[in-house]
């Protein structure tokens, strides 16, 4: 019988080896979620230098590149996370899978559905396991919503919705987020979310979408580069109104209709509603509208209260939701347990994959072309 030290060498020489790509919050989110999961993070690769070394340093990551495809092809890694904005998803994509690496890449999947549609040809032909970073889904709540719309806790669905105002400045400075070539818009930084939680809590298979969007703003300031949207502010106006100004092209406010196909056979539609300038009196919202009754989360897309109304009686009931101290870190955190799971064949099962995220970039193409009419 091997001794405890060999047996630990033995786990050690199983563990799974990571390399994120992205230097933003969520690449530092994924290197958490992976440690959590038992994962070696190898690498840390950053377009810019200065960020890219200043987040391994903070990390204790002591391998920073700014060439992903030599880390990749000299590390060669088990998982690669794409944690960078939607614009070189489909080049690393395709590259990782190529050399045998399991894949997490962050919504949107592609800018466009033939962008995803290549990437999950890619992983599917390299037989790799992916995760698609539409990391709502796991919102406290979700898992009792869709537990009691199973039991049939407020009868027939018959509508979804979520409203969502962001209350952003238009003197935010410009970066990716307004940019369509880099991946930016509302319909994939925050449609994909919503699309991820409606399916999750009704089971639902979306068919089509239409709807219509808006730019609201084709100037806005330039700024500091933004490598992490929590040090994202907006600028003095003086100091906005002496500088330059670019060139917005994505949507910053949208409002979809998507068809979703029941199992039992019905329709149900789901509407979408998002505004990156507009400010409401309370926080945004997620109700699952029922024959007999609604659920109603308060908080959106990482919800805090989650309210059950019984039509008969007209009484609205607390359901008890989890308590996350940081939900996004939370979202993070799960999808990489799941796919770590799927990748040592013990479990892991039901999470979002590159085939979701192809339905997404699908559906968003639809309103784009609808909205363009």
């Amino acid at each position: 019988m091997g001794s405890s030290h060999e047996g630990s060498e033995e786990a050690k020489a199983r563990m799974l080896r990571a390399m994120v790509i992205g230097t933003g919050w969520a690449g530092e989110g994924y290197v958490a979620a992976l440690r959590s999961s038992g994962v070696r993070v190898v690498a840390l690769c950053g377009r810019s230098p200065e960020p890219a070394y200043a987040l391994g340093a903070r990390l204790g990551i002591e391998d920073v590149r700014t060439d992903w495809r030599v880390a990749i092809d000299q590390l060669a890694p088990d998982i690669v996370v794409v944690a960078t904005p939607a614009g070189p998803h489909c080049e690393i994509v395709e590259y990782a899978a190529a050399r045998g690496a399991h894949l997490i890449c962050e919504k949107p999947l592609g800018r466009s559905a033939d962008e995803a549609r290549r990437m999950v040809a890619a992983v599917e032909r390299a037989g790799v396991k992916h995760a698609y970073g539409a990391t709502t889904r796991y919102a406290p709540g979700l898992s009792q919503a869709r537990s009691l719309v199973a039991d049939g806790a407020i009868g027939e669905v018959r509508e979804v919705e979520v409203v969502s105002h962001f209350g952003m400045s238009p003197l935010q400075p410009y970066c990716w987020i307004h940019s369509l070539e880099q991946g930016g818009g509302v319909l994939g930084n925050v449609y994909t979310h919503f699309l991820a939680q409606a399916q999750y809590v009704t089971a639902g298979i979306p068919q089509w979408a239409s709807g219509h969007t808006d730019l609201v703003v084709t100037r806005v300031p330039a700024g500091p580069a933004v490598h992490d949207f929590r040090t994202w502010e907006p600028l003095d106006a003086t100091e906005a109104a002496a500088g330059e100004w670019r060139d917005n092209d994505a949507e910053l406010a949208a409002t979809v209709i998507t068809e979703l196909d029941l199992a039992g056979g019905g329709k149900v539609s789901a509407l979408f509603r998002a505004s990156a300038f507009t400010s409401a009196r309370a926080d945004g919202y997620f109700a699952i509208y029922g024959t007999t009754g609604t659920l109603h989360f308060d908080g959106y897309p990482w919800f805090h209260r989650l309210q059950h109304l019984t039509t008969a009686s007209g009484r609205w009931t607390e359901i008890a939701i989890p308590a996350v101290d940081d939900p996004i870190q939370w979202g993070w955190k799960r999808l990489a347990a799941d796919l770590v799971a799927d990748i040592a064949g013990s479990g892991g099962e039901g999470y979002p994959t590159f085939r979701d995220g192809y339905v997404a970039n699908r559906l968003i193409d639809q309103v784009r072309a609808a909205a363009a009419r």
